[in-house]
């Protein structure tokens, strides 16, 4: 598990990284059209997209908004076809369909690569807990040594503070000998400690020390304070991820600055940045405590907090309607984002739209496999289900994508029925059936790589894709390269989709050439048997030699009515297509449907 969710969490850092760069860029060359809080409330709503990799999106609603958003497809007319008896026994295949014929993949130099990374980064967040962990140890000492005021006068004041700016939650006040600076923190129960020493403090310069502390509690800033320690803590190794935090940790600041400043009377403003600049040198004396807000900072944070200061004026309404228009366009950035985003949905789960479902225990049948099986009776319309979770979970669909290979080469003009020849280059392939021309019915039966990745390369990728979008193939992903996308891990089907997808292709929805539906169907025709007709095609994923996963999608036709089924199953050994069609064929045979006579 860990190369493979490593690799997406990889790819999803450098689409998180892209979305940071352009929200940055937004933020810099509209610096002067933004106000202070809609920057600081930019970078919260940005920091919120480093959950998304980690959220799988099916378990939300919002999936097909996302997806209408990306994918606007057209919609097609439906084109239906009737069952045809008149297929000629020529068509129908010998006994050795039930053979694999599969393309092997070799991982195992890049798996050992990510599992290494992989492990590197559980280190390193072992390494941010661990500081995490040793910074909230001094906020439990502070806690611990902390008395609290008694002085009547700064709880007056305190009181007054709370009443002005209308903060009504209970907020701990109280000394520590353990810091120099006026920090902030306590995720259920706020806590404000000021140093012990405090008392040189003037009651004018004291009301700005507790206003400043009081709206971060007001704006429950200490929250945000342990998500970012918690991103920081995930996100160790991004460069990009510490800047944006650095950042948003100073604009936290200036918010409250500002906050603070429109509390206060003109005339004080100056006494409000004597008061941070008092307090800046004493954080280069102490280590920042991660989780908490502190009153002082940086040099380079103080500088910037100072100038805004001094720059201080009531924004404009003007203003406001700039910074709404550019938050609405970030967060529109952002909303289009997150389905790249999600680590957890690549195989994701797909909801069965159909209520009239039946589920089924044939877990006898599977003996020793881990799988699924979805039957579909095109007359009462209902589903039959084995093992909903993996029936509706997305694989890699092997060579079950080569039906739809070779119907968008013939909708693209590349082969015809009467003119799919293709000669064999010469090079030895594993299978003796492959070393030799083909075309499209030797191809299909005998499952041969080579003729199908040559149909993809002369469409393009681009063609494909548009291809793939149109017919709504489970999840469209061609991001792999164009001669191995279907085995890996980019393009990835269910089992409940392969059965719709299928049917879609037999009563011809996508409305494409008839008789390019029909040369597939009779492509795809692998026995008759008591007068029922058996259409599929196997699959089979080959990692390194041993067979792990293995597909059989198809149709019995009877001379009145049509079942559509596909069977996904997985193992460590000989869990390929041969077995899933044996499988398959038993679950028919049980069910009535068909018995195949080889």
């Amino acid at each position: 598990m860990g190369s493979s969710f490593f690799t997406l969490f990889f790819i999803s850092n450098i689409i998180l990284s892209v979305i940071f760069c352009i929200i940055v860029f937004i933020k810099k060359i509209l610096k002067n059209q933004i106000s202070v809080n809609t920057n600081y409330h930019i970078s919260v709503i940005s920091l919120l997209t480093l959950l998304v990799p980690f959220i799988p999106l099916h378990f939300l609603n919002t999936n097909s908004f996302f997806d209408w958003i990306i994918n606007l497809r057209k919609s097609h007319s439906k084109l239906s076809t009737i069952y045809s008896s008149g297929k000629t026994n020529e068509t129908v295949r010998s006994a050795n369909w039930l053979q694999d014929f599969s393309m092997s993949v070799d991982h195992s130099s890049f798996k050992m690569m990510a599992s290494v990374f992989f492990i590197v980064w559980i280190a390193g967040m072992i390494v941010m807990l661990v500081a995490t962990l040793y910074s909230n140890l001094r906020i439990s000492k502070i806690k611990k040594s902390l008395q609290e005021v008694e002085n009547l006068d700064l709880s007056t004041l305190f009181n007054t503070c709370k009443k002005e700016i209308h903060v009504h939650k209970k907020i701990v006040l109280g000394y520590s000998s353990l810091i120099k600076s006026p920090i902030t923190f306590g995720f259920f129960q706020p806590y404000i400690v000021i140093p012990k020493d405090i008392s040189t403090l003037s009651t004018d310069e004291m009301k700005c020390v507790l206003l400043h502390e009081l709206f971060h509690c007001k704006r429950r800033d200490m929250s945000i304070n342990y998500f970012m320690c918690l991103s920081r803590t995930v996100y160790w190794f991004n460069p990009l991820v510490w800047y944006f935090l650095r950042e948003m940790k100073t604009e936290m600041e200036i918010s409250c600055d500002y906050a603070v400043l429109r509390t206060l009377d003109e005339e004080s403003h100056l006494k409000y940045g004597e008061v941070i600049l008092r307090f800046a040198s004493l954080s280069q004396r102490t280590s920042s405590l991660l989780a908490a807000s502190e009153i002082s900072s940086s040099y380079k944070q103080i500088k910037r907090r100072i100038v805004k200061i001094a720059n201080f004026q009531v924004e404009p309404h003007l203003l406001k309607i700039k910074s709404a228009l550019v938050f609405i366009i970030v967060l529109a950035i952002i909303l289009i984002s997150i389905p790249s985003l999600s680590v957890l949905a690549g195989n994701k789960e797909i909801p069965l739209s159909n209520t009239n479902v039946v589920n089924k225990d044939y877990n006898s049948i599977f003996d020793e496999y881990s799988g699924s099986f979805v039957l579909y009776d095109s007359k009462t319309k209902k589903h039959t289900i084995y093992n909903k979770e993996e029936s509706t979970t997305r694989y890699a669909p092997a060579s079950t994508y080569k039906i739809f290979s070779a119907l968008f080469a013939l909708e693209s003009g590349i082969i015809t029925r009467n003119n799919s020849q293709m000669t064999w280059d010469g090079t030895q392939q594993p299978y003796e059936e492959w070393n030799r021309d083909q075309d499209l019915f030797s191809a299909m039966g005998s499952s041969v790589t080579w003729y199908f990745q040559s149909l993809d390369q002369q469409m393009g990728k681009r063609k494909l894709q548009n291809y793939y979008e149109q017919i709504n193939y489970g999840n469209g992903d061609l991001s792999g390269n164009i001669t191995n996308y279907w085995i890996d891990e980019s393009l990835k089907i269910s089992p409940v989709e392969q059965v719709e997808i299928l049917k879609k292709f037999y009563d011809n929805e996508f409305a494409f050439e008839p008789a390019n539906i029909q040369t597939v169907k009779d492509s795809l025709l692998l026995e008759e048997s008591n007068g029922n007709l058996l259409s599929g095609k196997t699959g089979t994923l080959d990692l390194n030699g041993e067979f792990i996963e293995g597909w059989f999608v198809g149709y019995v036709e009877t001379i009145d009515n049509t079942f559509f089924f596909a069977v996904h199953i997985q193992g460590e050994k000989q869990a390929g297509g041969s077995s899933a069609a044996k499988i398959a064929l038993s679950i028919l045979e049980k069910e009535g449907i068909y018995r195949s006579d080889s």
